[in-house]
């Protein structure tokens, strides 16, 4: 049975010096990871589900913790120490498939820079989206999100549970969804630039509920559904009806 550890806002997971040989597997909710540097700057990283911190220790490759992990909003993570590695290597199907998977997410992380920086002179702001309720704003980090490229996708997190979803083609989530129902898919909303110019929401998937601006869109058999943004705010209601992710879309261009 996984070893499930919930955690709030400002609860320290790891403490730079100590000795644990733990690794935390993120389920739901963000974390920060800051390195204190010998020359006295901090390094700090962000976290978010799908990621794992700690591994180094599981790895026997640190005798000390490496960094500081702090709670930037709710959440939990499965930890993961070197009893429970023993028996997700030994058992059989895909025990130790997300494992596997966010240890790829890592190392792509590391090797791959393709961070965009905000207080870049080219930095583009297409629109500026907010969390509304409390699940939407734990999704975001509890801060406004700048978008700077597009599509600009919209989807759940789901672990993959096979080696067969782990080595197929990695899917782009700018918002990863935690904690959804089914109804909520991979690649649920997109935001895209229209043909004509401006921006435009397409919803991807056949039954999504999706409320923009008080008005219901549905995807149908035949064509997606596809809503024009205006310059200016704009309300998106998504998910379960009964309690929907909402948030609010600023569109700048």
């Amino acid at each position: 049975m996984a070893n499930i550890m919930a955690f709030k806002e400002g609860d320290k997971l790891i403490a730079q010096g100590e000795k644990d040989t733990a690794a935390y597997l993120i389920l739901s909710g963000w974390l920060e990871v800051s390195r204190l540097q010998r020359d006295g700057g901090i390094d700090v990283d962000i976290l978010q589900a799908g990621e794992i911190v700690g591994e180094l220790g599981l790895a026997g490759l640190a005798s000390q913790r490496t960094a500081t992990v702090t709670a930037l909003t709710d959440g939990e993570v499965e930890v993961i120490d070197r009893g429970t590695l023993i028996r997700l290597v030994n058992k059989p199907g895909g025990g130790l498939t997300p494992l596997l998977a966010a240890l790829f997410f890592r190392l792509q992380n590391v090797l791959i820079e393709d961070d965009i920086d905000e207080d870049d002179a080219t930095f583009i702001s297409y629109a500026k989206l907010e969390g509304i309720n409390k699940h939407a704003k734990q999704d975001l980090c509890n801060r406004p999100k700048m978008i700077g490229h597009l599509p600009w996708v919209f989807g759940a997190y789901r672990q993959p549970q096979t080696v067969t979803e782990l080595f197929d083609d990695p899917k782009r989530i700018d918002v990863r969804l935690t904690g959804c129902s089914l109804r909520i898919n991979e690649k649920h909303i997109v935001l895209e630039a229209a043909e004509a110019g401006g921006l435009q929401l397409r919803i991807e998937n056949y039954g999504d509920y999706c409320e923009i601006d008080g008005e219901k869109n549905v995807h149908n058999s035949n064509n997606d559904a596809v809503v024009p943004l205006n310059i200016g705010s704009h309300i998106i209601k998504f998910g379960d009806v009964s309690d929907p992710f909402e948030f609010k879309l600023d569109v700048l261009l």
